[in-house]
């Protein structure tokens, strides 16, 4: 029997999962016209896309074993404990079979390996894609098994979330989320062996430095990779845009953001209006509408209204009916008790965030799934909340805003980073302790220079960041040099300002870190959105950096992922001596994103990712000059 051998990449610690719950203000749709009748096809086209795997995947032959030897422990078959702060959200349940769906994690400084169980009878595709690996499963007729859903935050250092959806032929889609994007065989690894139970795994290992895809052991068959697509007029629905042109002599000196022209009142995308008799609220899983109702009514087809950058979705319920939403990886279901509606599919493309909707009776109610064109996870990429009914017979409104700039802007509560101990195991939380690490932080723009203007002013928004970002980093024992703590800059002249701030980055600190805000120009506002972070050659340790940074803050807010970035020459950066990284913490020029960086929830998360990412950069010994 073929076995692996016990060090093979031993568990990191990792940060606890934090619950995932969004508020956020809404707008009233327009009313859309009800009774919409699926063209030829529609049906079975939107069921293909609604179930994912439900296509026949056909598995290759099983391939020869690796050598014989040692046992290791993360490859053993059956259920595995969360590791390291691993937590499954209140819905997920434990797997039927061998564990599937429920894979084993451990990290490395830069990356982190899946292990999964493969029963008999699963067959799987894998899709490198640009947010992560998608696992699309079945099962052999005769050999049905049943999955049940499964989500894990920040599972990994490589992996930020990690969700498994069964769909109703059987199947199931598997995303392991990751915060840079992956290549045909960039990013990723993919290998089977057999265990010492007898069985064979699936070992997955994902890091931004990894290359070689899967090797001839897999059994299952690999997609081409799934890049996002960039229109014109697709906006928010196709992605992100590629990084934004050089301009000026000096443009590869600046910011990505910083390269666009301030815009002229009223050139930005309007913010979505408030619906009325709504208020900020925590997200809704599940609820009933308050009074009791006469029989099964039949239900109204949902109104669908577009704003910029997001699509509000309203269902008119009577009294008596239960809801329950489910985030799918590409949609949301909301299963509706006490209502009754006919089979009934909406037109293809709506709206760029929303492909079509669907009614589908069952045996308790009526189930509706929103076919979403970006991934949803439990945190982001959507909000709702249940307005009463009011006056003269009206029915509640069940209002469900989707947009993939929907990002966790819930309280963090009393959180704290773990204390820092350097290599000779000393900790390092209290002040006066010895050999404490310094960290210059850098809040982008200042005095005369307010940055990119949009929805907030980035010089604002960038140093209120940067001091919770201090005051985290202080509680883990790590002092911060601040480039500025006020609303100056260094110089008036640009080119010096920029230098003196990487001058600051010498050997009296370990790390320089620039905090940023994006944005875009008027007419491509829609298509920017998310965190990224940047990173130039100027130190071997710079990338790593950047990608601690990346996953700590995408971990932290569910934003979404732009992963890193270095095609530009950034003077911040390359002049430094030390690591260094240049995080973009949103684009004040998204009528949404533009939202999160206006809510101190959202800063109080991002600043903690950052500085998490910070702490776990300096543990893993990136920091110049420090153990």
């Amino acid at each position: 029997m073929d076995r692996l051998p016990a060090s093979y990449l031993p568990a990191s610690c990792l940060r606890p999962a934090r619950s995932s719950v969004s508020s956020a203000q809404s707008c009233e749709p327009p009313v859309c016209k009800s009774g919409f009748r699926a063209r030829p096809l529609a049906w079975p086209l939107l069921l293909a896309l609604l179930l994912g795997s439900g296509y026949s995947l056909a598995a290759a032959p099983a391939q020869p074993a690796a050598p014989s030897q040692p046992t290791d422990p993360f490859l053993q078959s059956g259920p595995a404990a969360a590791q390291g702060g691993l937590r499954a959200a209140p819905s997920a349940q434990t797997l039927t079979v061998a564990a599937f769906g429920t894979p084993r994690f451990s990290s490395a400084t830069a990356s982190t390996r899946a292990v999964f169980d493969l029963p008999a009878g699963l067959r799987y595709v894998l899709t490198p894609t640009y947010s992560g690996l998608r696992l699309d499963v079945s099962f052999a007729p005769g050999q049905m098994q049943t999955l049940a859903a499964q989500h894990l935050i920040a599972p990994g250092n490589a992996v930020s979330d990690y969700t498994l959806t069964p769909d109703p032929s059987g199947g199931g889609q598997l995303l392991l989320q990751t915060p840079f994007p992956l290549g045909g065989t960039q990013g990723w690894t993919a290998s089977e062996t057999s265990i010492a139970s007898g069985g064979r795994v699936l070992i997955v290992t994902l890091g931004a430095a990894l290359s070689g895809g899967a090797d001839s052991s897999v059994s299952g068959s690999v997609q081409s990779v799934a890049a996002p697509s960039v229109s014109g007029t697709a906006g928010v629905g196709s992605g992100p845009a590629a990084p934004l042109p050089v301009a000026g002599a000096q443009g590869d000196q600046l910011p990505p953001g910083d390269t666009t022209a301030p815009p002229n009142s009223g050139t930005l995308p309007a913010v979505t209006p408030a619906l009325n008799g709504s208020a900020d609220s925590s997200r809704l899983t599940s609820g009933t509408v308050s009074g009791s109702g006469a029989g099964a009514p039949i239900l109204a087809a949902p109104r669908v209204g577009k704003n910029p950058g997001l699509t509000r979705v309203v269902l008119d319920l009577p009294p008596g009916t239960g809801f329950r939403v489910t985030p799918l990886p590409l949609g949301l279901r909301i299963d509706l008790t006490g209502v009754n509606a006919s089979q009934l599919v909406s037109q293809a493309d709506l709206t760029p965030e929303l492909r079509a909707w669907s009614f589908a009776p069952n045996l308790t109610g009526v189930s509706l799934t929103l076919l979403t064109a970006f991934p949803i996870t439990l945190r982001s990429g959507w909000r709702d909340v249940l307005l009463p009914a009011g006056g003269n017979g009206q029915l509640a409104r069940l209002a469900l805003d989707i947009s993939p700039a929907l990002a966790d802007t819930t309280p963090m509560g009393a959180l704290a980073l773990a204390p820092l101990r350097s290599s000779r195991g000393s900790m390092l939380a209290f002040s006066g302790a010895p050999n404490r690490p310094k960290v210059v932080l850098d809040p982008g723009h200042g005095g005369s220079d307010p940055g990119a203007i949009g929805q907030v002013v980035e010089k604002e928004v960038t140093l209120a960041v940067a001091r919770r970002v201090r005051a985290d980093l202080n509680t883990a024992g790590i002092d911060v040099i601040m480039t500025r703590d006020a609303d100056t800059q260094l110089a008036a002249s640009k080119n010096t300002d920029l230098k003196m701030r990487a001058e600051l980055g010498t050997g009296a600190a370990q790390l320089f870190v620039s905090i940023h805000v994006n944005s875009m120009e008027a007419n491509a506002a829609l298509r920017g959105y998310g965190i990224e972070t940047w990173w130039n050659p100027n130190h071997p340790n710079s990338q790593a950096l950047a990608a601690s940074i990346q996953q700590g803050a995408v971990a932290t807010t569910a934003a979404y992922s732009r992963g890193l970035h270095n095609t530009q020459s950034l003077a911040v950066l390359r002049q430094s001596r030390i690591p260094a990284a240049l995080v973009e913490i949103g684009y004040t020029s998204h009528p949404v994103d533009g939202l999160n960086l206006k809510d101190s929830n959202y800063l109080d998360r991002v600043a903690y990712g950052v500085a998490s990412g910070i702490r776990d950069a300096l543990q893993g010994g990136l920091g110049a000059n420090w153990r």
